[in-house]
C-alpha cells in the first residue's frame, strides 16, 4: 500500500520499494533509527512535491496530521 502511494507514476518501480538504493550502498542499513529517518524524509519530499508544497495535502498523502507534519519537518530540518 505505501509502495503504491508512494508511487512517482502509475507503476511501482524498485526505487519506490527502496531497492536501488540497498544495491547502489553496497548493503542494507542495519540502524533502525536512520533507516526510519530516510523513510521519512523521502516519503515527505514525495508528498510535499506531488501536493506543489500544500502541507494540508500532503499530510493527508501521508495519513498525518498538518501539525504532525510540521512536527516532522522541523525535526528532519526540512522546508516545504
Amino acid at each position: 500500500k505505501r509502495a503504491v502511494i508512494m508511487a512517482d507514476g502509475k507503476l511501482v518501480t524498485a526505487a519506490d520499494l527502496d531497492l536501488d538504493e540497498e544495491r547502489a550502498a553496497g548493503g542494507e542499513v542495519v540502524n533502525l533509527k536512520a533507516a526510519r529517518e530516510m523513510a521519512d524524509r523521502r516519503a515527505i519530499r514525495r508528498a510535499i512535491a506531488r501536493t506543489d508544497g500544500n502541507i494540508s495535502g500532503a499530510a493527508k498523502i501521508l495519513g498525518i496530521s498538518r501539525p504532525t507534519l510540521y512536527d516532522l519537518l522541523k525535526q528532519y530540518q526540512m522546508q516545504a
